[in-house]
């Protein structure tokens, strides 16, 4: 996986959809969302050493911790635990997702190194084992593992890979000037949750999206705290974005579009926020 003397891209995500199942018994929310790679990117790059210590040097518009609380050394710690690696290792990390913003990015990074440790030790570690390590470093990891567009289900660990090309749009990310923590933005989430959500109208698409049938269920929750997501969605659906959307717990809001001039448009509305226009990914 990874190439160019290791260095590796760590993509974001967004949710075309979420909703919020049931509150289970170890305190998490079962969740249905169909998530969908998008080409914004951190830059990881990997050097293994004889120090038998794992550091780790980010730079980049966004801080994110320097030190064991990284989710890149988490990932790193779990990998050589549990493959008895005796090298140390010097990992660099700059870092362009926004934290706290429901795009998925220290997820990504967890899963870079995952699956960027598997190929520089070689040691072959199978799809299914590289999902078991990455759930156990957050729900949203093992999504990464393979990216593309997928639905995830249960806590995040049941994936199913739809067969389904997006790359002809274009999504405007807008990024407000606050971030959500998702402990409490689920926190709203208590047992009284509808669980009679038709799963199964998502399962079989092929070359087109009824966009009418996605939601987030997190929307409404974040709206009543920051208004401002309310005229970023009215400034989209004016711009005839083909669907808006909060993605995951927040704070992203983005829209998709047909073209890039339509999304330029909605840009130069939103230019006072940080925002980027970006296509989906899909891989093999």
């Amino acid at each position: 996986m990874p190439q160019n003397n290791n260095l590796i891209k760590s993509y974001a995500k967004v949710n075309l959809g979420l909703k919020i199942l049931e509150h289970l018994p170890d305190d998490y929310h079962a969740i249905f969302t169909i998530m969908q790679e998008i080409d914004l990117y951190d830059t990881i790059q990997i050097q293994k050493n004889n120090s038998g210590q794992i550091t780790i040097n980010c730079n980049g518009p966004v801080k994110v911790p320097n030190g064991p609380d990284n989710l890149c050394v988490k990932a790193a710690k779990l990998i050589f635990e549990n493959y008895q690696i005796n090298y140390g290792l010097d990992i660099s990390l700059i870092k362009n997702i926004p934290v706290g913003a429901g795009l998925g990015g220290g997820s990504s990074n967890a899963a870079t190194i995952l699956c960027g440790l598997n190929d520089i030790f070689s040691l072959n570690i199978s799809n299914q084992n590289l999902h078991d390590l990455a759930f156990q470093l957050g729900c949203d990891v093992p999504f990464f593992v393979n990216g593309g567009i997928q639905i995830s289900e249960g806590k995040g660990e049941k994936l199913t890979a739809l067969d389904l090309n997006l790359t002809e749009h274009f999504i405007l990310l807008i990024h407000p000037n606050f971030n959500i923590s998702t402990k409490w933005a689920y926190s709203f989430f208590k047992n009284n949750l509808v669980d009679n959500f038709d799963c199964d109208k998502f399962r079989s698409f092929q070359d087109n999206l009824d966009w009418e049938l996605f939601e987030n269920d997190f929307e409404n929750i974040i709206k009543s705290t920051y208004p401002e997501v309310v005229e970023i969605r009215k400034i989209l659906e004016s711009q005839s974005s083909l669907f808006v959307s909060l993605s995951g717990s927040g704070s992203t809001m983005f829209g998709v579009f047909k073209d890039f001039l339509k999304a330029d448009r909605a840009y130069q509305q939103l230019r006072t926020y940080h925002c980027h226009i970006v296509k989906p990914i899909k891989r093999n």
